[in-house]
């Protein structure tokens, strides 16, 4: 119920709304994407739609990068954040195929999700266990299929806890979605970001079985490094000593 104000505190010239319940959202899913190169976006569109996510369901924002770089991957999730309409927001590559898990499977995983941890808020398909001083496979816990290989999977039980997520497909709940930090930029690094965002809040991060491909090269340079070095020097000072395992390595905060 609206309260009831004196005549006399009208305000004529505003508009007020008032929230009194949780917030309602027209979609289930939001999903954004950098856009780079139009075949790649238009497979990736196609692949989503043809496995269940229809405008009735989804609305797909379209960062577009194709003529010059208006977004990096950190102003990106912000704005994503802030224009998203669904219930959950995807962030993906524009070279991300969905091959065999669709719109259903993804509402099981989260609503799974939901009912396991209510404070998870981050997931992804790919990313860097919680566990300091693990090499090799051990370091990883995925489902996905890429140039390394078709179904790879390591890892026994979804959802399983991780440290950081790779930023070919990670998905937040609107309600408590972590910004990526105002004070990085670029294109490496950024869901790592998020990811430890989100553990500063209170909240968690995990790996769900939901396969897709991933087309990307992963690609590394100079630029990757120096990427890695920022981030470094920023969380140096939340986590000291401590050694972050991401999908491409771990980085130590010695």
């Amino acid at each position: 119920m609206q309260p009831s104000f004196d005549q006399s505190m009208a305000m004529q010239n505003v508009n007020i709304r008032y929230l009194d319940g949780p917030r309602v959202y027209a979609k289930m899913f939001t999903v954004c994407t950098i856009l780079y190169r139009e075949d790649s976006f238009v497979r990736m569109i196609k692949s989503f739609e043809k496995l269940g996510f229809t405008a009735e369901n989804t609305e797909f924002l379209a960062f577009d990068n194709r003529e010059v770089n208006r977004f990096d991957g950190y102003s990106y999730v912000r704005r994503g954040i802030s224009e998203a309409q669904g219930r959950y927001i995807v962030f993906c590559h524009d070279d991300v195929e969905l091959s065999e898990c669709g719109f259903d499977d993804l509402c099981a995983r989260l609503t799974e999700l939901e009912e396991l941890d209510p404070l998870w808020s981050v997931a992804g398909v790919a990313g860097g266990s919680f566990k300091s001083g693990l090499t090799g496979r051990a370091a990883l816990t995925l489902h996905i299929s890429d140039k390394f290989g078709i179904g790879r999977q390591y890892g026994k039980v979804f959802p399983c806890r991780a440290e950081t997520l790779d930023e070919c497909f990670f998905v937040m709940p609107s309600n408590r979605a972590a910004f990526a930090s105002i004070d990085l930029s670029g294109f490496h690094f950024y869901a790592t970001d998020v990811c430890l965002q989100a553990e500063l809040s209170g909240g968690r991060t995990y790996v769900i079985s939901f396969l897709l491909h991933h087309h990307g090269e992963a690609t590394r340079g100079p630029v990757f490094r120096q990427q890695r070095r920022q981030m470094k020097q920023k969380y140096q000072r939340f986590f000291p000593g401590r050694t972050v395992m991401c999908t491409t390595g771990p980085i130590s905060l010695e």
